[in-house]
């Protein structure tokens, strides 16, 4: 079974956390239905255990902090919102706990503008990524060791 942590920043966007999660609940609920084991375990993994989002206007409920989590498989950074600078300084912890998941086998992705969280760990230094294209100057001024790729939606590396 896969471990899954999807993380739950400070300023997340809701659908971009919420979505991802269904996403893999839902392939292991289709597993179950065939009669075969789930694939995923999956937890919402925030720097605290209630996670304000849309300017205070819904919470979520992260299974586990930290350095509770279960060691991951797979790293999901969803899509932040607001200014992006400070989406970035409100989300320091995650970002040494990131690279040494990293370091230690994991497999890292960010969805749209979760790749300013994803830079800022410093992992894609010399590398090609994607945001939303909205940014991208913004995404250019704040990592210009990234290579940022204007005509991809998804990048690989």
């Amino acid at each position: 079974m896969k471990n899954v942590a999807i993380l739950v920043p400070e300023t997340a966007v809701i659908e971009a956390v919420a979505d991802p999660r269904y996403m893999f609940a839902a392939i292991n609920e289709f597993l179950k239905n065939e009669g075969k084991e789930p694939l995923f375990n999956v937890q919402l993994v925030g720097l605290t255990k209630d996670v304000k989002v849309a300017n205070g206007l819904f919470s979520i409920h992260a299974d586990a902090v930290l350095d509770a989590a279960q060691k991951p498989d797979l790293i999901i950074i969803p899509a932040i919102s607001g200014a992006l600078d400070e989406a970035v300084r409100l989300n320091q912890a995650f970002l040494p706990w990131i690279v040494q998941q990293y370091k230690d086998g994991a497999e890292v992705a960010s969805l749209c503008l979760g790749a300013f969280i994803l830079a800022s760990t410093g992992l894609l230094n010399g590398k090609s990524c994607s945001t939303h294209w909205l940014f991208a100057n913004e995404f250019r001024s704040m990592f210009p060791e990234v290579t940022l790729v204007d005509n991809k939606v998804i990048t690989e590396q």
